[in-house]
């Protein structure tokens, strides 16, 4: 699945949520003269660096495949020159030092707000509910929570965002359980959606059956994706993790499950 590589023309705006405060740009697709808006994930601006660009790169296509809702990406290359225009000097600084490539993904328009913590989840949102709460499980991606729910929410539509903290066993330290063994993420009780599954009968089996095609050719040409500038030791780890959790499907489903029990 190729990923467009898209040439930022101009910085518009930095967004007024996120910790990394990521910027809006215009961006050009250099192939046919299009030219759309992007929210940018600086590299400067995100502490994980190049592991977090992977981290969303991989993590938006693999929702992609599970057909997760998520905005489309692209791979975002920035000119330093572009902070000459930036009057803002800490803003400016890191424009210069995120030359290169970048990760942006498609502003979604038409009424998306950020869904509301505490907000009942509807019926007809229940599922899709229920599924990204077992994907963030699946990615290892503590960032969806109580306090940055990470979600945007129009009529019957979630839409998933942030993903720089996905795969968060990358930064633990000592022994780790299995990937599929996820009762020891503490972590998940703090999911924006946890409460409101928690004792709730949910349905899993069409979850099940798209990550058990995250086979090898398919973790592959996820991870063929990823720009060799940001590649380093956690990319391998990180598609291990894909290899073993679609391996392991009907333990990591069980134990989701169990957590919601």
């Amino acid at each position: 699945m190729p990923i467009p590589v898209l040439q930022a023309v101009s910085y518009q705006r930095t967004m007024v949520s996120g910790r990394t405060k990521p910027c809006l740009f215009l961006c050009e697709d250099t192939e046919n003269g299009t030219i759309s808006e992007y929210v940018v994930k600086l590299k400067a601006g995100l502490e994980t660096r190049e592991t977090g660009l992977t981290a969303e790169l991989v993590a938006s296509q693999l929702a992609a495949v599970l057909d997760v809702l998520t905005p489309e990406i692209a791979i975002i290359n920035i000119d330093p020159l572009l902070a000459e225009a930036v009057s803002d000097a800490e803003l400016a600084r890191k424009i210069i030092e995120s030359g290169g490539l970048n990760f942006g993904s498609n502003v979604l328009t038409g009424g998306f707000d950020t869904w509301p913590v505490g907000k009942s989840i509807p019926s007809s949102l229940f599922q899709a509910a229920v599924e990204i709460f077992a994907f963030d499980a699946m990615i290892q991606n503590p960032d969806r929570n109580m306090i940055k729910p990470n979600v945007l929410w129009k009529a019957d539509e979630l839409y998933i965002i942030d993903h720089e903290m996905s795969f968060s066993f990358i930064y633990a330290i000592g022994s780790l359980p299995e990937p599929w063994q996820i009762s020891s993420l503490g972590w998940l009780t703090n999911h924006v959606f946890y409460r409101q599954l928690k004792g709730r009968t949910v349905n899993l089996d069409r979850l099940a059956g798209a990550l058990e095609t995250v086979a090898e050719d398919a973790s592959n040409c996820i991870m063929s994706t990823i720009p060799q500038e940001w590649r380093g030791d956690n990319a391998a780890k990180i598609q291990n993790h894909l290899m073993q959790m679609a391996v392991h499907t009907n333990e990591f489903i069980d134990e989701v499950r169990r957590t919601l029990a």
